[in-house]
């Protein structure tokens, strides 16, 4: 059965904001009612001539998420909860589906993945991606419960198109990165770099935030979930990507091809480097070939979205 009644966990966050202004454009098409979750208090969420109530709730109480849940009679949670600690990341979420599966109306739930490449793939590689797995294994055993009531979907974007935008220079610039930060991977087209893991020739998925939000709303008129959903705006290889970046900024980059030797050589234990890690971290799972597509795009192939191309984001933040 199709989505109806839907809760989003984190929606006031970086991807999660998105999906609710995606599911905020589709909520009038198929009168759906949509709820936006979090740990304080905040004005309605509106976007598209409609709105989302905020929800302030207590993760840690599970009592007070079921009644939530009830009082909506929720059907859908897409979660969209972030951190860099384990808890209270995935005890949020462990906690929202156990209260979850005591609401007579819930049958659907997407776990915070949206990740470059699925976490159970890359896990051993990205260490924060370890934190993405309890939350897995507790909905394959509700689903062993309740086969025929109950469903749930690992949903992958790969990486946000809108990183490539960092640095450009239209008056309405900011908007490139919609609500996520604003920073550069792999490629930083305001200084004409580019740091590559590997040789270049490793596809990777790019698709706009704005694409992502649109895809999931869609895929909660779907009939059925898949355990996988995949989308991407594009997939091509860095060197293709690179290409289009010096095309589109008309100059030859300055490019750094990096080894497995020269990725590890870069990581640190010291505390301030976290961040660091975990990029670089990501560079060894392309490198290895962890986070290659493993599996058909078929969330592009069951819904209707027509996402944006990386040479109509390029053109749109860095033409002329």
């Amino acid at each position: 059965m199709k989505s109806q009644r839907i809760a989003i966990a984190g929606g006031q966050g970086k991807i999660g904001k998105h999906i609710v202004e995606g599911l905020l454009g589709i909520k009038q098409l198929y009168s759906l009612e949509i709820i936006v979750l979090s740990r304080s208090e905040s004005p309605d969420v509106s976007y598209a001539g409609s709105s989302a109530p905020v929800i302030a709730v207590d993760y840690n109480d599970q009592a007070s998420l079921q009644e939530v849940l009830n009082r909506y009679k929720i059907d859908t949670i897409i979660s969209t909860t972030s951190g860099f600690s384990p808890d209270p990341f995935i005890s949020s979420q462990i906690n929202l589906l156990q209260a979850a599966l005591t609401v007579p109306t819930f049958r659907r739930f997407a776990p915070s993945e949206f990740t470059a490449a699925p976490s159970e793939q890359v896990a051993d590689k990205v260490k924060l991606f370890q934190m993405k797995l309890p939350i897995i294994h507790s909905l394959r055993k509700a689903k062993q419960e309740r086969p025929d009531s109950f469903e749930f979907s690992i949903i992958n974007c790969g990486m946000f198109m809108n990183y490539l935008g960092y640095g450009n220079t239209k008056p309405d610039g900011h908007k490139a990165f919609g609500h996520l930060g604003a920073f550069p991977y792999i490629y930083d087209l305001s200084k004409h770099t580019a740091d590559i893991p590997g040789d270049g020739e490793k596809q990777i998925m790019y698709t706009h935030a704005d694409d992502v939000g649109k895809f999931v709303a869609a895929a909660t008129q779907l009939d059925v979930w898949e355990e996988h959903f995949e989308m991407a705006g594009e997939v091509t290889t860095m060197n293709e990507i690179l290409r289009m970046c010096e095309d589109v900024c008309g100059s030859k980059f300055d490019v750094k091809y990096n080894s497995r030797e020269d990725v590890v050589a870069r990581m640190s234990s010291a505390p301030e480097k976290a961040i660091e890690n975990f990029f670089m971290e990501n560079y060894l799972a392309i490198i290895d070939g962890d986070a290659d597509l493993k599996r058909p795009l078929n969330l592009n192939e069951l819904v209707d979205v027509k996402p944006m191309g990386v040479q109509e984001y390029l053109l749109r933040w860095w033409g002329n």
